[in-house]
């Protein structure tokens, strides 16, 4: 197949291999030869996009163990703002799918954190187990939608924590005489959700003028972060 017959970026095959150099042979970690070979039955010679983490895409051919770099594309992808979700920890598989969401939506980072009403509580092995979970699933979830930067995620002990690290967050809240608005976006901006019970009269009081409504209706606490974010990031790209 000639240069002029290269299939499109966005068709490709994709996978991240942060710090991956274009000047020469790629390196493919062996979790991702698996899924190249097995899961997705590549043969030697297919095309396959490489993401370096740097806002870039390779593309490549597909040489058994290894990438060889054809070409580099910076495809505007990647949202205008610069957004975190700090998510207080819910209950069962829902984190799972609030990282999936909003990654796909195009959330920079995640910060998670236990509140007062949090049922779930993570220790210090549990903490980096679950992160190097969830930092699979936004990588996997980035790779879907076409993304050229994978979220980062952290760790915070509680909303207070969380407030002081970052003080111009915006904290939705039910409590009756908030704004039901959200701001107009920043370059960087922080937007904090809270547990399935809602927040403590202590919380409450911390959160302050911070706290703003998507509307009327209560959302599930694993759609209000993707809500936010797309309200966010969506509609003003």
């Amino acid at each position: 197949m000639g240069r002029g017959d290269l299939p499109p970026i966005r068709s490709l095959p994709r996978l991240f291999v942060p710090g991956a150099d274009p000047s020469g042979v790629i390196e493919l970690p062996s979790e991702e030869i698996n899924k190249l070979r097995k899961v997705l039955r590549l043969s030697p010679g297919a095309f396959i996009a490489v993401l370096p983490n740097d806002g870039s895409i390779i593309r490549c051919e597909f040489q058994a163990r290894t990438a060889v770099p054809i070409d580099v594309h910076r495809p505007e992808v990647e949202a205008t703002k610069r957004l975190r979700v700090a998510q207080a920890l819910p209950k069962g598989e829902k984190l799972d799918e609030i990282v999936r969401a909003c990654t796909e939506i195009g959330v920079a980072s995640f910060t998670f954190f236990s509140s007062d009403r949090t049922v779930v509580r993570w220790d210090e092995k549990k903490t980096a187990e679950k992160l190097r979970r969830l930092q699979t699933i936004s990588r996997e979830a980035a790779e879907v939608s076409f993304r050229t930067l994978i979220p980062t995620l952290e760790w915070s002990s509680n909303l207070k924590a969380v407030l002081t690290t970052y003080p111009d967050s915006i904290v939705l809240s039910e409590v009756e005489g908030v704004p039901r608005q959200l701001p107009t976006p920043t370059e960087d901006m922080t937007i904090v959700v809270g547990p399935e019970g809602g927040w403590s009269p202590k919380e409450v009081q911390l959160i302050g003028d911070r706290a703003v409504t998507l509307g009327p209706r209560v959302l599930r606490v694993d759609h209000a972060a993707p809500a936010a974010a797309a309200i966010l990031l969506l509609s003003n790209t």
